[in-house]
């Protein structure tokens, strides 16, 4: 392929990705006029959360990194899990949020303007409205939901609410997958006619009576990891698949833990607006060193655009392969949860809005319900 060269021109990448600068995105000091959608809004966006497990302590440890720059306080935090309760109030120190074990006792209080979601997905539909129809922005964790019912419950809701609501892909604030869109979209290989694409990584069985085993409660492994990827494939190509196909399911890890319903592996062909072609595949038990996370995208003769891992950008012309030039790599899940309190006090859509998590979420669905009934499945099928 030859010797990389330096660097592709950013182009409009820095333009684009304006988010990632160092000028906090949350800072005080906002005139007022800009805060009319935040109660109390002189002071501080009042948050509340749902769901402290591992991925809600995540979200709420990046939005508490903030804190010193910015006019956020966490008000109240909810877990029927009274150990992860206790955790999450001790992490926010001097704010000390109330403690709840119910969640709708959270959405009545008065002192909440957005309240974070970060609990197990088949809950997400429930959550998630219930928060829209308290009058409350939402921040929810991926995916929408684990079936296309709940995806249109979540949607119609935002929709009605007028609410600012977030989906948790945080790679839409990733300086790889910025750029990566970026030059597919910008030109760089012309033409796209096909994507190769894969998540080979070496899995370990979660504990037995796990809901995240469970594939009609997490929705089965190409929509509680994959929706990621599809997020990326969507918003690349601006478009949604029209149909798909594809097989799967348990092998190597059979039986680990026990009432294992989740695939350990499966590969899904998509196929999108333009005749272009997407192949996909998924291992979660991958070798030592034949693991990893890629996307290819062929395009005109002799062009290819090329993501290793999340940070490693290439463009290829005629045999000779070019490195593209990111701006320096920041935590995006604080990226997200700061443009997030950002399009509240703005006024301005989110990157991930509820169109995004539809499209992601409905693409892994269409995958699933191919990989589950071994046939192909037409989009309006899922697309409620």
């Amino acid at each position: 392929m030859g010797t990389p060269k330096k660097t592709v021109s950013r182009r409009k990448f820095i333009k684009k990705s304006s988010l990632l600068s160092s000028v906090p995105v949350i800072a005080a000091g906002l005139p007022a006029s800009s805060l009319a959608n935040v109660q109390d809004a002189n002071e501080f966006l009042r948050l509340g959360w749902i769901g402290v497990g591992g991925r809600g302590t995540s979200l709420l440890d990046r939005a508490l990194r903030s804190v010193s720059v910015s006019t956020l306080k966490v008000n109240a935090i909810c877990d029927i899990d009274p150990k992860a309760r206790a955790r999450g109030i001790r992490m926010c120190g001097a704010m000390k949020p109330a403690g709840i074990h119910d969640y709708k006792e959270l959405l009545a209080r008065k002192d909440i303007d957005a309240v974070f979601v970060a609990t197990p997905i088949y809950l997400h539909p429930e959550h998630a409205v219930a928060v829209l129809e308290s009058g409350k922005h939402c921040y929810c964790e991926k995916p929408l939901g684990p079936t296309p019912e709940g995806v249109k419950k979540v949607y119609d809701a935002v929709k009605k609410s007028g609410k600012k609501f977030q989906i948790g892909f945080q790679w839409r604030y990733h300086s790889g997958f910025l750029g990566f869109v970026d030059q597919l979209q910008g030109g760089a290989v012309g033409k796209t006619s096909f994507i190769n694409s894969a998540r080979h990584v070496g899995g370990y069985p979660e504990k037995e009576g796990s809901w995240y085993m469970d594939r009609k409660l997490s929705g089965d492994l190409i929509v509680e990891q994959a929706v990621h990827e599809m997020n990326v494939f969507c918003w690349a190509l601006d478009a949604h698949p029209l149909r798909a196909a594809g097989f799967g399911g348990i092998n190597a890890l059979e039986g680990r833990p026990k009432g294992r319903s989740m695939m350990d592996s499966y590969g899904v062909t998509y196929e999108f607006p333009g005749n272009i072609r997407l192949n996909y595949t998924h291992v979660i038990y991958a070798a030592s060193g034949f693991g990893g996370l890629y996307m290819t995208v062929f395009g005109d003769a002799g062009k290819a655009l090329e993501l290793e891992g999340t940070v490693n950008l290439s463009v290829t012309k005629d045999g000779k392969k070019t490195k593209v030039d990111l701006p320096p790599l920041k935590d995006s899940t604080e990226l997200a949860i700061q443009s997030f309190a950002r399009s509240i006090r703005e006024d301005k859509e989110p990157l991930a809005n509820v169109d995004a998590g539809r499209h992601a979420t409905l693409m892994s669905l269409l995958g699933r319900t191919a990989i589950h009934e071994k046939r192909v499945v037409e989009w309006k099928e899922v697309a409620l």
